[in-house]
């Protein structure tokens, strides 16, 4: 089982470098079609103070988001060409609202990359843009985050797991990028002191079914909000990927997600896969 389309947003900004980096890998390991996608977004003008902006100055603005667009595909066709992946890959520009257009062109695709943003640096949109594809496209997301990724995943995955449908879909999603792992971990994080030894025993066993090396461990969260508790673990173990589930809804463009969820999107060190 092999990944065979991968969706990357890149817009020639660092942030999208560091997804393309990771998506282009990830193609060549899985032997994927590639597609980037760039999207123009709809000047934002306030209602109140559209009808007093001239036509042309609304005209400026739109031709400089078509210009970062055309750069962004030139730069994507260098980099394919350059790798020698021109034939396995494509460039899709459209207009529209960010997170809808990646999550309408994701849906057909085994795995949506892109980078995390960098705190108060970027706009809000773009902040949120991987909250929302997670609750929106029904798809993983792989996020890479803006520190950049420190070493290449396939060595040690670590699956967060607390017996949810979130965390069961995260684990069946990411189940080509486990397989590449060397070895995985299968984390559970004991909020309540109710586990036992049932508690993720069943996910240990579906990766094993699977020719997967996977080691079962179960940790108190130790006073540690469950999303810090994970980062802690991932790096103590050496992890260089997390996959977890994404607990959350999607209401009125207003992503409202759970804490562990929102921890790592805020706070990650390393690549995240994420499923909802």
């Amino acid at each position: 089982m092999s990944l065979k389309r991968i969706l990357v947003h890149y817009d020639a900004t660092p942030r999208g470098e560091r997804a393309l980096t990771m998506a282009l890998t990830l193609a060549q390991a899985q032997d994927a079609h590639l597609i980037g996608c760039a999207v123009e977004a709809e000047p934002r003008i306030p209602t109140y103070a559209a009808a007093q902006i001239p036509a042309d100055v609304i005209d400026v603005l739109i031709a400089e988001q078509h210009k970062v667009i055309e750069t962004a595909h030139k730069a994507f066709d260098k980099v394919m060409d350059s790798n020698g992946w021109s034939d396995r890959s494509e460039f899709i520009e459209t207009r529209g609202d960010v997170s809808r257009m990646l999550s309408k062109i994701g849906r057909g695709c085994d795995l949506i990359v892109v980078g995390q943003a960098e705190p108060d640096k970027e706009a809000l949109e773009v902040e949120e843009l991987p909250d929302n594809l997670v609750l929106e496209s029904g798809r993983p997301i792989l996020i890479v985050p803006y520190i950049g990724n420190r070493k290449p995943i396939g060595g040690h995955a670590l699956l967060c797991w607390n017996d949810t449908r979130e965390a069961a879909r995260a684990m069946s999603d990411a189940l080509p990028l486990l397989n590449a792992a060397s070895k995985v971990t299968v984390l559970s994080v004991d909020t309540t002191g109710r586990q036992t030894e049932v508690t993720g025993a069943g996910a240990a066993r579906f990766l094993s079914a699977h020719g997967l090396d996977a080691e079962l461990r179960r940790m108190p969260a130790s006073g540690l909000d469950v999303g810090s508790a994970i980062l802690n673990e991932s790096a103590d173990v050496g992890a260089d990927l997390i996959v977890m589930g994404a607990y959350g809804h999607s209401r009125l463009r207003e992503s409202i997600l759970g804490g562990a969820t929102n921890t790592i999107l805020k706070d990650m060190t390393l690549p995240v896969v994420m499923s909802h």
